[in-house]
């Protein structure tokens, strides 16, 4: 279960804005009768790690901090706010983004972190085989074990579909993580702004009147071989509860590979103006 729309307005999709207290308590309510025990958060949404507060001891959380800056202190304060003693992930959320110097230092202080107990996983969230890549190597230099990974992956975007590298991270212990598996509610939605894109439109039309885009698009990250988890984001219960009913019953089938898109100002949300 994602948080980050419990401390911003985040989602292109996003009508509601930042949840309301009444719905974050409804959200944990289905999350727990759906058998949901893990969630997500980051430093960077906002107030959210507060707000997660009152139910975090009743999941296993992850959170992001900048590897531009302490990440020991940033970890630290995290699970101070989240009033846990240790923490299940901690990712770095911008490693994309920092140089090899930041990847080295952030990879030692989760070394630490790791012996100290404070978390029990470290990793990293990256857009692309070359972030993947680099963690790769930068956390088996330091001989820190790279624990959790959070990757970007929908019937759209199939950059790491067939990634040996994730398959071999994967068997060998690393909680995989899918995130952008609605690729933030655009690909639920019937038309409008980027909605209106050629292979977004392509892939409604493969789904027909007949059709379910939501199933479409939770079968097909169901099938992805490496993934261990999927992480979404909703703006309600009700939301939750859908997605969590259409997880139980959906087959695990990969996507026509023809509706992957090449266009990078689509699937990566970075890019989007």
């Amino acid at each position: 279960m994602g948080t980050a729309q419990w401390g911003d307005a985040y989602g292109v999709t996003n009508a509601v804005g930042r949840l309301p207290d009444e719905e974050l308590a409804a959200i944990v309510a289905v999350a727990h009768e759906s058998g949901i025990t893990e969630v997500d958060t980051a430093r960077g949404y906002g107030d959210a790690e507060r707000r997660l507060m009152p139910f975090a001891s009743d999941f296993a959380v992850t959170t992001k901090v900048s590897g531009a800056g302490d990440v020991a202190g940033q970890v630290e304060s995290a699970a101070a706010t989240l009033g846990v003693e240790s923490l299940h992930a901690v990712l770095v959320h911008d490693w994309d983004a920092i140089d090899c110097k930041g990847h080295g230092m952030s990879v030692l202080a989760f070394g630490e972190l790791l012996n100290r107990g404070v978390i029990k996983r470290a990793g990293v969230s990256v857009y692309d085989l070359s972030g993947l890549e680099s963690a790769v190597d930068t956390f088996d230099s330091a001989g820190v074990p790279l624990g959790a990974l959070q990757v970007p992956a929908n019937v759209l975007d199939r950059r790491l579909d067939a990634s040996s590298l994730l398959t071999e991270l994967s068997e060998g212990g690393t909680e995989v993580v899918v995130r952008s598996a609605f690729l933030q509610g655009l690909l639920l939605s019937t038309g409008g702004g980027l909605a209106d894109h050629r292979d977004v439109v392509r892939f409604r039309s493969a789904v027909g009147d007949d059709g379910s885009l939501m199933e479409m698009c939770l079968s097909h990250v169901k099938a992805l071989p490496w993934a261990s988890h999927v992480v979404v984001g909703v703006t309600s219960g009700a939301q939750l509860r859908e997605i969590a009913r259409v997880w139980e019953t959906c087959p695990p089938v990969l996507a026509p590979e023809n509706l992957g898109s090449v266009d990078l100002d689509l699937i990566d949300p970075r890019r989007w103006k």
